[in-house]
């Protein structure tokens, strides 16, 4: 169903962002759907049915959290280096809105991980890494209640499929497809070279424990403190990321040749 209205969420530390938002409301306006603008530093998104989030990666996921749990679609507007999520660059605003406003788009279902007990989701992955001053730490990773393993080094991700191409795949992590129902446990500069990613069943139950202090870190957002022998769970959130995809987009494993190349083929 097309939305009735809009909110449009820029980084003001892009260039260019900013009127790239007011230019996109301007034109929702002129057909009649309410539209507003607002940098993503502060904002609440209650009572809109779509996001348009114009900026990188970050902008979005930053966007993402902040709805959540509300299930309101979100058109990511690329004007960044990479960014993977979104649907569109700044240029093709217009043609993009005109298909959402056309119902002519499809909505991608993205699951979120959560801290349970403690609150706080993530898009892309929960980082548990060593404090600032060392950066070193070790922790136990449980899957339920079955030991996976011990890591000594910066620390570990928790991530999902959408996660699988940002920073666990920087630290070693596998492709994965966006589709796909499970979780990865991906360890950051371990001190081990037998120390590897874990790709576990989307169900699971994942126990974290930090014998040194440490940091849990939400889609590269600072969420809490760990002392040593204090630990967390994670698992799938009850509420997911919808993203707005359009026709005719590179599919999954031709965007990754053409963001991250080399190793990916030709």
């Amino acid at each position: 169903m097309p939305p009735n209205r809009i909110l449009f969420v820029y980084n003001p530390e892009k260039a260019g962002a900013e009127e790239v938002a007011r230019a996109g409301a301007d034109w929702c306006r002129g057909r009649g759907v309410p539209a507003r603008i607002t940098s993503r530093q502060n904002f609440s998104a209650e009572e809109v049915d779509l996001v348009v989030a114009i900026g990188g990666d970050g902008t979005l996921l930053r966007a993402a959290a902040v709805i959540y749990p509300r299930q309101v679609p979100i058109l990511g507007v690329h004007m960044g280096s990479l960014g993977f999520l979104a649907a569109c660059e700044a240029g093709g605003i217009r043609e993009a809105l005109e298909l959402v406003l056309d119902d002519r788009v499809e909505v991608e279902s993205r699951m979120r991980l959560e801290l349970k007990g403690r609150g706080g989701t993530a898009l892309n992955e929960v980082a548990v890494l060593g404090p600032p001053d060392s950066r070193l730490t070790e922790v136990r990773v449980w899957s339920d209640d079955e030991p996976v393993m011990g890591i000594a080094g910066d620390g570990v991700l928790i991530a999902t499929p959408t996660g699988a191409s940002a920073y666990a795949l920087a630290c070693g992590g596998p492709v994965v497809h966006p589709h796909a129902d499970c979780l990865l446990v991906v360890p950051v500069a371990p001190h081990r070279l037998d120390v590897r990613p874990v790709i576990l069943p989307k169900g699971t139950r994942i126990r974290l424990e930090a014998l040194y202090p440490a940091e849990v870190w939400l889609d590269g957002d600072r969420a809490a403190r760990l002392s040593g022998g204090e630990g967390i769970w994670i698992g799938v959130a009850p509420a997911a990321t919808l993203l707005v995809r359009l026709p005719g987009e590179e599919p999954f494993f031709s965007r990754l040749r053409h963001k991250l190349g080399g190793g990916f083929g030709h």
